[in-house]
């Protein structure tokens, strides 16, 4: 039996709805028109997947990007392109026709799991870089290998925590809802209270520094904002969906989880992969130099392209 664990919702349209699979425990009878719903998933398709494949591939091209911040804001831009499989899905059922028949239950559960772990450790990651020299294990946990290591842990941890609760919910089905409030507890709680901790001492030692050294550290400072600001962002759109679920579970009747709420928090969870790469492409210093630097040689190989095609031209005359 194909058993749901739920986090984003099926948006069906109400002349569909006799056709889900009744083991789906997630569903959302969509009140938006279906035209609607296909453009507003396309856009979300396509402006999410064209910025976070560009983050991508700006980190991963360029030897100076493979930092190990970096490469945890590859694997955050990774995570976020699981959420727009299901702007695929639907888009492919609207164009082609092909239904994908995948559980996005499961598929966004680990998405939101591996995000909010992510973004936690890239508050330790710039913690660590600060005092990289003071501390003998600094430049070891900063190396590439080990934050490659440290990315498949995150990823294996997730999907393994999430198959034990899907194991669990095969035994015991009765006992969904407390599974699924206990995991949204941990899964949020947790993290949360680390964020916090891991500010308070970024703050701190960033003051400290500030006395000693006369200024800010500029870098590590934009990079605290940029973090800030991220997981505000993370909270703010991926958050309330889960929780509005959540109670949903506790107290069905409870006028923040109604259908059509929760088909509008569903909608603005979507755009996270959007907002997240916008706030990255907009505050992150060495993406705009490694943007800078390729446009530059670009140019430079064009010119001088142009320069000796012309020589080539004056010779023959």
């Amino acid at each position: 039996m194909e058993v749901s664990f739920p986090i984003f919702p099926t948006v069906t349209p109400k002349h569909e709805s006799h056709k889900m699979n009744p083991t789906k425990i997630n569903i959302i009878v969509s009140s938006i028109p279906l035209a609607d719903t296909r453009v507003i998933n396309l856009i979300l398709l396509i402006l999410g997947a064209t910025l976070n494949l560009s983050i991508i591939l700006v980190i991963v091209s360029k030897p100076c990007m493979r930092t190990c911040f970096n490469l945890y804001i590859v694997s955050l831009a990774c995570s976020n392109m699981l959420i727009l499989l299901e702007p695929l899905e639907q888009i492919l059922q609207w164009f082609f026709d092909i239904s994908m028949k995948l559980n996005m239950d499961y598929i966004c559960l680990i998405n939101f799991d591996v995000s909010v772990i992510t973004i936690a450790i890239l508050k330790f990651v710039l913690y660590i870089n600060i005092f990289q020299d003071q501390l003998p294990f600094g430049h070891t946990l900063l190396r590439r290998f080990t934050t490659i290591k440290g990315i498949i842990l995150v990823w294996s941890a997730s999907t393994i925590s999430l198959a034990i609760g899907l194991h669990i919910y095969d035994f015991f089905e009765g006992d969904m809802a407390d599974i699924y409030v206990w995991n949204t507890i941990m899964f949020i709680i947790m993290p949360l209270v680390i964020s916090l901790a891991l500010d308070s001492l970024i703050i701190y030692e960033l003051t400290i520094l500030k006395a000693i050294e006369g200024s800010w550290r500029t870098k590590e400072l934009k990079h605290y904002l940029m973090l800030i600001i991220m997981a505000i962002a993370f909270f703010s759109i991926r958050m309330p969906y889960r929780l509005a679920r959540a109670i949903n579970f506790i107290e069905p009747k409870a006028p923040c989880c109604t259908d059509k709420m929760r088909e509008v928090l569903y909608f603005i969870a979507k755009t996270f992969p959007t907002v997240f790469s916008l706030i990255y492409i907009l505050l992150s210093y060495d993406f705009h130099e490694a943007v800078q630097e390729t446009l530059k040689y670009k140019y430079r190989k064009s010119h001088e392209k142009e320069s000796s095609t012309k020589t080539d031209s004056d010779t023959i005359i």
